[in-house]
């Protein structure tokens, strides 16, 4: 699956874009993987620099910590 990603004005969190419908029931937001049983989600809060994940009808945001650079997290994600 392709998933296209977009800036955000905070340079720690990104934007993914999959291409198809993401939440049925409106905005989201994770900040701990017990607060869901979805899989990727609990899959992308594994990550340690991971602070949160915010749904959207037809997208997903991530935080992540100053530590870690998009392009050395954003592999794990996608």
């Amino acid at each position: 699956m392709y998933v296209q990603t977009e800036e955000t004005p905070n340079p720690n969190t990104l934007k993914f874009l999959p291409g198809k419908t993401v939440s049925e029931v409106g905005s989201v937001e994770f900040t701990a993987k017990e607060q869901t049983e979805n899989r990727l989600i609990k899959d992308i809060l594994s990550i340690k620099e991971v602070s949160m994940v915010f749904l959207g009808s037809d997208f997903i945001t991530v935080k992540k910590t100053d530590q870690i650079l998009w392009k050395e997290i954003k592999p794990k994600i996608i």
